[in-house]
């Protein structure tokens, strides 16, 4: 098994140069037949500081590093996140980056897991309380099997019970990323049907939702709720490209990205966002950034 390390340390939020699944899938074969005591690929920050390979690596070095970095166990152990690229970014819409989640001395390993937009996009699965047999003690529900922490339970999972093998995972994951066209629900025809169901909505006093029989007072607002039942979600954050129905979420969400680099507090009685000291998450409130740090406690306290 691959294990991607820091070389001479590398600082959290440090992130990599935008690249796609299937170059990830690419990088395997590589990582996968080379000689056992050069499993270990080395990360470090390029010329203009960016998380590459060590020496460079040429074009796709980035996606070698998620190809040969091992998945974290849980999210406790995550040091890095795979996630969306900027819109803008040089890879393009769909674009992924490795980004850090926390300072890496020399020598620390990288241990990927996903944002959770990618997540939903490729469908990993979520555990229930029938896999939860006790602490360390993690149980797959079609076919028994048992592991010891909840992410290979969920790659197994994914992987319709089959053993966890790299090139097997990747393959999935880069089919699930950057499904074809004619496998996504079109947007033209939401939009169509979003139009039709507010027109179809027309009623004495308001507008109906002919779905549920909501009413609303203004066309607008019927419109946003349409989109509850459709699924649709024409709106995107321009920093990560997670997609909104409705605007006003969407301008929240926004709002977190920009203050995340900014300092926890209040301006002018409007709370900042605050980011999580232990792995960065960022969060609108204090009360929620507590209950937030609550999860990273030791068992007992």
């Amino acid at each position: 098994m691959s294990r991607v390390i820091s070389r001479r340390g590398l600082s959290r939020g440090a992130v990599s140069r935008p690249f796609g699944a299937y170059e990830v899938l690419a990088a395997l074969p590589a990582a996968a037949t080379a000689a056992a005591d050069a499993r270990v690929v080395c990360a470090d920050l390029d010329a203009e500081g960016m998380v590459a390979t060590a020496g460079g690596g040429g074009e796709g070095g980035a996606a070698r590093l998620a190809a040969c970095a091992r998945l974290a166990p849980h999210v406790a152990a995550r040091t890095g996140t795979l996630e969306w690229a900027p819109l803008g970014a040089s890879g393009g819409v769909g674009a992924l980056r490795l980004r850090l989640d926390c300072d890496l001395p020399p020598h620390h390993e990288i241990a990927l897991w996903f944002h959770e937009d990618l997540l939903a996009l490729v469908g990993m699965p979520f555990l229930a309380l029938r896999n939860i047999r006790g602490r360390d003690d993690y149980a797959c529900h079609e076919c028994g099997a048992r592991f010891e922490s909840p992410n290979p339970l969920k790659v197994h999972l994914f992987l319709s019970c089959a053993p966890y093998e790299p090139a097997a995972f990747w393959r999935e994951f880069a089919a699930r990323a950057s499904p074809p066209p004619a496998s996504v629900p079109a947007e033209p025809d939401l939009a169509r049907l979003e139009a039709l169901a507010t027109e179809w909505g027309r009623a004495q006093g308001g507008h109906l939702c002919v779905y549920c029989g909501k009413m609303y007072s203004r066309k607008y607002g019927l419109k946003i709720h349409i989109r509850t039942h459709t699924g649709y979600r024409p709106l995107r954050c321009r920093y990560c490209l997670r997609a909104f129905g409705d605007p006003s979420n969407l301008n929240k969400h926004v709002r977190l990205h920009a203050g995340a680099r900014g300092s926890a507090g209040s301006v002018g009685g409007v709370a900042t966002p605050r980011a999580c000291s232990a792995c960065g998450k960022v969060v609108a409130r204090r009360r929620d950034l507590e209950r937030h740090a609550r999860t990273h406690a030791p068992p007992g306290r």
